[in-house]
């Protein structure tokens, strides 16, 4: 699943359009995507955001326009620090590829910095208290540069010619899902042959991921009572890789 939130309507049509979204309760879904319009600025984008993740805790993409100083109009990038320019905080959200640019959030549109937004850093406070940076993504496509306004109907346009960057995103939260759904189904299946301690059980964890990671079939879980055979039995998976 992914969560994707937007500012405007006009920014999500394309969206909602592109992969047959139904509004359920103010959030657009079908079975791999929540998106939620928050509406412009910080404030709301991050009273939004904290709605949906509140519902629906999963990776989230923020995606929208952006204004910018140095770029072309539908240029986008992912962003890899976002500065509010009324607190002067920083924050970093993930970085998904090479393509990445920082951002200045604004109160009032104005000035343009490389990237300008209204809602990345409300965006960003919001989900850091439901996800971990990983799993908080941001990407802009430039709208409108100190020599072209921003034109509200080639904003649909915009969008739509990105569409590309969601479907990517798609497959790799998918990919992240399957590769943990396999872990945790084999530690549940270990849970149920042998009694593990809090510490054993993390550490049995990351025995698995260590095998998946190098493409090592699980071991077989049989089933152990005495507690000195399931130390020997982790201390055998240890060493098996």
């Amino acid at each position: 699943m992914l969560n994707i939130v937007t500012a405007l309507k006009i920014e999500a049509e394309p969206i909602i359009k592109h992969f047959k979204l139904k509004s359920r309760d103010g959030i657009y879904q079908n079975e791999t995507i929540n998106l939620i319009i928050t509406g412009q600025g910080k404030i709301k984008s991050a009273i939004n955001t904290a709605l949906l993740l509140s519902k629906h805790i999963y990776p989230t993409l923020n995606i929208g326009i952006a204004g910018s100083s140095d770029y072309d109009v539908n240029e986008g990038f992912f962003i890899h620090k976002i500065t509010d320019s009324d607190t002067g905080y920083n924050y970093y959200p993930d970085i998904i590829n090479s393509q990445t640019e920082e951002i200045h959030t604004v109160s009032k549109i104005g000035k343009y910095y490389k990237l300008t937004d209204m809602e990345a850093s409300g965006f960003f406070e919001a989900a850091y208290k439901f996800l971990n940076v990983n799993e908080i993504i941001l990407y802009k496509i430039v709208s409108d540069t100190p020599s072209h306004k921003a034109n509200k109907n080639e904003i649909p346009k915009l969008i739509k010619s990105h569409l590309n960057t969601i479907e990517n995103l798609i497959m790799q939260t998918a990919e992240k899902n399957d590769f943990f759904n396999e872990i945790n189904n084999a530690l549940t299946e270990a849970k149920t042959k042998m009694q593990l301690t809090k510490t054993q059980e993390n550490q049995l964890k990351q025995l698995l991921t260590l095998y998946k990671i190098k493409n090592i079939p699980f071991p077989a879980f049989k089933e152990i009572k005495k507690k000195e055979e399931v130390k020997e039995f982790l201390k055998s998976l240890s060493k098996s890789y």
